[in-house]
């Protein structure tokens, strides 16, 4: 093959893959070292994200899009299961459930650093459908923005498991599920 046709087919290439959406897992890894007793079922969470975004994606202030294989409410629901399991919680139905909405899961990267944002309301029923605790938390935190794929996801799970970790920390939270579902 000649130099010209060989640049031409190799840049080809690079334009298309640079078109293609790559849809990432980030392996999930529960924090807690909480211990809670009562019983909570969680529903998938809403994802209610800026313009524009599907439910997958994560937002992304720089020129790429994050993709996750599962719908971003899944994600997150999934991640407080297993943080509730992790903590000693029962996922079984018959005591609380906990329904949620993802406000806001991004990760900006405008500028020198690297922000990783997650604001999630909580909402914590009783058994007879009464709100035990309605409640938003919000992270932030800034970190390097030059590093590996696995750095970044390993940031996403950070901002993702200390917003969880909020809502664990909170005493209304203990109590109510503690007292009122066991």
């Amino acid at each position: 093959m000649s130099r010209p046709r060989y640049l031409f087919v190799t840049f080809s290439l690079l334009a298309l893959s640079a078109c293609s959406q790559v849809q990432i897992t980030i392996p999930y890894t529960p924090q807690t070292t909480k211990e809670i007793k009562g019983r909570v079922a969680v529903s998938d969470f809403g994802y209610y994200p800026k313009g524009g975004l599907k439910e997958n994606e994560i937002h992304d202030t720089a020129a790429g899009q994050i993709f996750l294989t599962d719908p971003v409410g899944k994600f997150i629901a999934d991640a407080v299961r297993r943080e509730f399991r992790q903590a000693g919680l029962s996922l079984k139905s018959g005591g609380c459930s906990l329904e949620g909405e993802v406000n806001d899961f991004t990760l900006d990267e405008l500028g020198y650093s690297a922000d990783y944002i997650t604001d999630i309301r909580y909402i914590l029923n009783g058994a007879n459908k009464h709100v035990l605790l309605d409640n938003t938390y919000h992270v932030k935190f800034h970190a390097s923005k030059f590093v590996q794929p696995a750095v970044v996801m390993a940031n996403l799970n950070k901002a993702v498991a200390d917003n969880i970790a909020q809502l664990l920390d909170d005493p209304a939270f203990v109590t109510a599920v503690e007292s009122k579902c066991r």
